[in-house]
């Protein structure tokens, strides 16, 4: 394992002896450089006497850089998640949260290919002083990575994660989440809604799926006893629009009921419309249904046709007897000739 720390100061590191600033070192030195507490100590102090590590200092620094160094070779092997986290931490700043493994609230980890790592990975990570981890960043050398935010009680809220194949996922996985673009999430109009998308419109470039209902101008979705998928408040303009229903081939069958025109006639003449038909009152009231009102319009059409051959029969039946007695009429008028010329 290679330790290396490198630190190129901006100007000079000002230490002020009236406030008891000083360096230590193992055996001290000059008036300036003082001797550790316990001279075994060999690690430098800078503001203690009682240095725990190579290089403590009680205090501020001001550099221009910081350079850390701490890499371990693939293959490592380690006893445990804990002793591998230790060994591989890079950074480590902030409040002590952890004491089994001197954690803190702040750590950068450079972990290498290992008995508990398939492949090197590096991860970032902040806590609160609860022990809680609130920001994750991971990624694998050549594969996965990793960006997750978590919620006081670790659960995670958002998550951005690409599978190491170059497909990306974006999930916010708490049920009460909520999307606002363009706007704040305390925007009245929105907070009932999981997606808002405020001052600008939104272009899709794929299908739009929905198990629910989905409203243009509106959020009522029933009319009556009805409920309805699309909902629009206004006027819909479209070049064509496919409705499935059942037709009015029945107008066709042998035991149809086909009134007579008397009683059709009559019934117009009550009501004011024809039999089947809504009314003008019941359209106003509960709006016109495309679907069966079509089907409506091909009984009325298909009605319509049968009087016509009805009537056709009719005519022909009638041509048929004017042409007989056409013939007949001809044949009186040459009897009658026939007569009158044997009488002179």
């Amino acid at each position: 394992m290679k330790n290396k720390i490198s630190l190129l100061f901006f100007g000079a590191l000002f230490l002020n002896t009236t406030l008891h600033a000083q360096i230590s070192t193992g055996a001290g030195g000059v008036a300036s450089i003082l001797p550790n507490s316990t001279p075994t100590n060999t690690n430098v102090g800078i503001g203690t006497t009682d240095p725990a590590y190579k290089l403590e200092v009680v205090g501020s620094i001001k550099a221009n850089e910081g350079e850390f160094f701490k890499s371990l070779p693939d293959g490592s092997t380690y006893t445990d998640w804990k002793d591998r986290n230790i060994r591989d931490r890079v950074l480590n700043l902030g409040t002590l949260r952890d004491p089994l493994d001197n954690g803190r609230l702040l750590r950068f980890v450079d972990h290498p290919q290992s008995n508990l790592d398939a492949k090197s990975n590096f991860g970032f990570a902040i806590d609160d002083r609860s022990n809680h981890t609130r920001i994750s960043i991971n990624a694998e050398t050549g594969g996965t990575g990793t960006f997750t935010l978590l919620d006081r009680n670790q659960t995670e809220y958002l998550k951005v994660f690409e599978d190491g194949t170059g497909k990306v996922y974006q999930q916010m996985g708490k049920p009460d989440s909520k999307l606002c673009i363009g706007g704040y999430s305390n925007y009245v109009p929105g907070l009932p809604h999981k997606l808002v998308v405020q001052n600008g419109s939104a272009l899709i470039e794929g299908n739009i799926l929905t198990d629910a209902s989905i409203g243009i101008g509106t959020s009522n979705f029933t009319d009556g006893s009805e409920s309805y998928r699309l909902s629009v408040k206004g006027k819909v303009r479209a070049e064509e629009v496919k409705v499935y229903n059942t037709w009015a081939d029945y107008v066709f069958a042998k035991n149809y009921d086909l009134k007579p025109l008397a009683k059709v006639e009559e019934y117009i003449a009550q009501n004011g419309h024809l039999p089947n038909v809504p009314s003008a009152k019941q359209i106003t009231e509960k709006g016109l249904e495309l679907g069966e009102m079509a089907k409506i319009q091909q009984e009325k059409i298909e009605e319509f046709t049968l009087y016509l051959i009805q009537q056709n029969k009719q005519l022909e039946e009638q041509k048929l007897y004017l042409i007989q007695q056409n013939k007949e009429m001809e044949e009186l008028k040459a009897q009658v000739k026939a007569l009158l010329a044997s009488k002179k």
